[in-house]
């Protein structure tokens, strides 16, 4: 076997495909993001909590529900399909989601992305009304602030250096990051 083909076979072997994109095995960002991406989500769970519960115990019901399907069966879709499924990821997630499914190999993460961006969306947008009764424009700013921190280091840590060229987050992350010169 000459060399060139010897480091192309082992290019490939450094390399997996997901949804026709190739990737790195190993995951391309640092694994302290995780920490760093995960520890912003707790304000945003936090202050819908206790919005929530003051609001109305249906309201925080339902979108306890949501959160659950958010954390839950949408890690499916996403997280036990990726290839750096069992690896630190962007979110802690990575690590737990072994404890959770078996890998699923050679499924497609689209609709499960998708439907984060969908399932997010809610969760910030559901809460908002009681947010504004509650505080006004001083706990809106506050819930608004708190979702586009946790939005944009998520964006310049994880999303500006994955290579899923097909994730809506990543998409616009790696538009925002490219414009800002970073």
């Amino acid at each position: 076997m000459s060399t060139g083909m010897h480091q192309q076979d082992q290019c490939q072997e450094d390399r997996i495909v997901q949804d026709g994109v190739s990737c790195p095995r190993k995951a391309p960002w640092s694994p302290g993001v995780s920490k760093i991406t995960s520890l912003l989500f707790i304000p945003m769970i936090v202050l819908a909590v206790y919005v929530l519960a003051h609001a109305s115990i249906t309201r925080l019901a339902v979108w306890l529900v949501i959160f659950g399907l958010f954390a839950y069966p949408l890690r499916y879709l996403v997280c036990a399909r990726c290839p750096y499924y069992g690896q630190p990821c962007s979110t802690n997630l990575g690590r737990i989601v072994p404890h959770l499914f078996k890998k699923q190999e050679g499924k497609s993460m689209k609709a499960g992305l998708w439907l984060d961006v969908v399932c997010f969306a809610v969760l910030l947008l559901f809460p908002l009304p009681d947010v504004w009764k509650m505080g006004g424009i001083g706990l809106t700013l506050l819930w608004f602030g708190s979702f586009f921190l946790m939005a944009a280091v998520l964006t310049r840590l994880a999303c500006s250096v994955c290579p899923f060229t097909f994730c809506p987050i990543g998409q616009a992350g790696k538009a925002l990051w490219r414009g800002r010169g970073a």
